[in-house]
């Protein structure tokens, strides 16, 4: 029979998960960049393995399942100010929650390509779009199958957090992938029609 941890030590093991997702956060806010969790854990105990107070030093020692439960547990007080830790293919990542109203919907998808290289759509990206647009919806088995089995996530992460990529889960449970109506007008389309008048997957255009 196990053992029941004492009151003090859950208070510890609380107050280590909201400093854990609290720093979390911050990295993610501030860097704009995905992290896997065990990434995130590492940044961890590089900042607090040697910190003098236990509550604080226990932050360093969280397991990836301590540390997951704490960043969604989080979510909830985010979302009331429209941010959302997402966890996508072992990727940790701050965006928004979701946005109903399409008019800022689409100013904020605009804008994300203005703050610099990080948003530009690079040549890789293109190929991952291109694929996405024909097959869609297509899983990231299928993406990998096309590109030789190479590991695609990351830029579709990154072509999702631009807005011209929605996920979904398909019949069988598997995340899927299509273009968004902001595709559409980036690419100045009407409809998914017109991407039969356009070179396939593989071709240049002249």
């Amino acid at each position: 029979m196990s053992a029941v941890p004492s009151k003090g030590k859950r208070a510890r093991t609380a107050s280590a998960a909201a400093t854990a997702a609290r720093t979390v956060v911050q990295i993610l806010t501030v860097t704009g960049r995905r992290f896997t969790l065990d990434g995130l854990r590492e940044k961890l105990r590089e900042f607090y393995a040697e910190e003098g107070r236990a509550e604080i030093r226990a932050a360093a020692s969280l397991s990836a399942v301590q540390l997951l439960s704490a960043l969604l547990e989080l979510n909830e007080t985010l979302a009331a100010a429209g941010l959302q830790i997402r966890v996508v293919n072992g990727l940790v990542s701050l965006g928004t929650t979701r946005i109903g109203e399409p008019r800022l919907s689409e100013y904020l998808a605009r804008e994300t390509p203005s703050q610099g290289a990080a948003g530009e759509i690079t040549p890789g990206m293109m190929e991952i779009l291109a694929c996405i647009a024909f097959k869609q919806p297509v899983s990231h088995a299928e993406i990998e199958r096309v590109f030789g089995g190479v590991d695609k996530r990351a830029l579709v992460v990154r072509l999702r957090e631009m807005g011209l990529v929605e996920d979904f889960a398909g019949p069988d449970g598997r995340l899927q992938f299509a273009t968004t109506a902001l595709f559409l007008e980036r690419f100045s389309l009407t409809s998914l029609e017109e991407l039969r008048t356009l070179p396939q997957h593989g071709q240049e255009s002249s």
